[in-house]
């Protein structure tokens, strides 16, 4: 009996199972199975918000279906207040969304296909493979059972530090609530079941602490994560060349960004140094992890620190992680290029690694296509909108970067605004090299998987 259960599950796992997750798409290109399936997800996230018991305020479809990209894209930016206008059930299918976007399409299917029958055919494995950068010498099921233990283990962390402190602090549904912000940092996705983001947690370090631990171990990603799990195991075993790039940039960028607006005339300059620090470090670390959440009120920011987070979320973060940006390695790649092209010097370096030429394409693709879509969204948010360009720079980045920063024009954003916003937010999840791969490719590509040259993801 156990042996035909067995088979028949495999036999479910093998063929209907993927088809449905699939929907029944099986294109020569796997990013164009990625482009449709966030789409998917988008739409029947629009209809169970849309469903009577979903909502007990005023939410147009349009506003809707603006939160539930934003929620599959992990970003954040809403038009309307989510507790005051979303029931329980609502908020638990934003949660859903947000956790099946910070995943990446597929990756829980596929988990559960391996678990099942303990295979999975090659176009499911390219698909995943399109969709997780990893580098060489990293197996990718492996990489996939990772990604949903470490994801569970740092939720269940974060859920029982969030408990007893918003028990504390005597807020109300502490157990959902603690359950909905811990989703939410790991997969860096912004929502909070809060009007005010976390502007009342501003100076509670256990808060703070506690978004800021597993933004850091969403963003910097699961290569990282995996890296550090068997270094602890093995001493001897020697990091990879991408998590050591991940490493070091992050704390350059934290550190530097929170000295920066630290010293900046910001909203937060009348406060003593401590919490002054404090907020800084928070919003440095929620525009870099792209987790979007604030502790201070952006609308008072002047136009230099309204740039620095810009610029902070342009970057984003790492490769295979939750969150979004051109990805820390992009740069570094990039500052090779740079690096080696003024020092005339043929090949292009980092930390002493060469960097393939592919890297390299990818990398500056990627810059070159995110820099262009952002100065369209300026474009025609600057025709659409009466707010200032610093505003609607920081929207379009915040946008497209998935981040969730906004200085508080997202709820005034007129329909065209709101369907720029909603096209940069879907094309920031799918990824600019995925996009235009999905639309503009012709020929039958399979994919190679990770690349021997290097070990450095982008």
């Amino acid at each position: 009996m156990k042996y035909k259960l067995k088979e028949l599950s495999r036999f479910f796992a093998r063929s209907k199972f993927i088809k449905i997750i699939k929907f029944g798409y099986e294109p020569d290109i796997p990013e164009r199975n990625i482009l449709l399936g966030y789409m998917v997800y988008s739409v029947v996230g629009l209809l169970l918000l849309m469903l009577p018991f979903a909502r007990k305020g005023e939410a147009g479809w349009l506003d809707n279906l603006f939160t539930a990209v934003s929620a599959i894209s992990t970003t954040g930016l809403a038009t309307v207040d989510i507790p005051s206008v979303y029931t329980l059930f609502g908020q638990g299918v934003i949660l859903i969304l947000v956790q099946l976007g910070a995943l990446g399409y597929m990756t829980l299917s596929s988990y559960i296909i391996y678990r099942i029958s303990h295979h999975v055919n090659s176009s499911t494995d390219n698909v995943v493979g399109a969709s997780i950068s990893i580098p060489y010498g990293m197996d990718l099921h492996d990489l996939v059972s990772n990604i949903i233990h470490f994801t569970l283990i740092f939720e269940l962390i974060g859920f029982v530090s969030f408990y007893f402190a918003l028990s504390d602090a005597g807020a109300p549904l502490p157990g959902w609530n603690a359950l909905f912000l811990s989703v939410s940092s790991f997969c860096t996705a912004g929502f909070s079941p809060f009007s005010d983001s976390l502007c009342q947690f501003s100076d509670n370090f256990i808060v703070n602490l506690t978004v800021a631990v597993l933004s850091y171990a969403g963003a910097m990603g699961f290569i990282v994560i995996t890296d550090l799990t068997y270094k602890l195991k093995r001493r001897r075993y020697v990091l990879t060349f991408t998590s050591k790039v991940i490493l070091l940039i992050t704390a350059i960028m934290t550190l530097g960004g929170t000295l920066i607006l630290a010293l900046s005339h910001t909203g937060a300059a009348s406060l003593d140094w401590g919490h002054r620090i404090l907020l800084s470090f928070f919003q440095t670390m929620s525009a870099m992890t792209t987790v979007g959440f604030n502790t201070m009120d952006l609308s008072t920011l002047a136009v230099g620190p309204i740039l620095i987070f810009s610029l902070i979320m342009f970057v984003g973060a790492s490769p295979s992680g939750t969150g979004g940006g051109v990805k820390c390695t992009s740069v570094s790649a990039a500052w090779g290029f740079v690096v080696s092209k003024l020092g005339l010097r043929k090949d292009v370096t980092f930390l002493g690694r060469a960097i393939p030429a592919y890297r390299i394409d990818t990398a500056l693709s990627s810059i070159i296509v995110y820099g262009a879509m952002i100065f369209l969204a300026c474009v025609v948010l600057s025709y659409s909108e009466p707010f200032k360009l610093s505003q609607i720079l920081f929207e379009a980045t915040s946008a497209i970067g998935t981040v969730g920063l906004s200085t508080g024009i997202t709820p005034e954003l007129s329909p065209v605004g709101k369907w720029m916003i909603i096209v940069m937010m879907y094309v920031g999840r799918v990824g600019v090299i995925t996009f235009g791969s999905a639309l503009l490719v012709r020929t039958k590509n399979k994919y190679a998987g990770p690349h021997k040259e290097s070990d450095l993801a982008t």
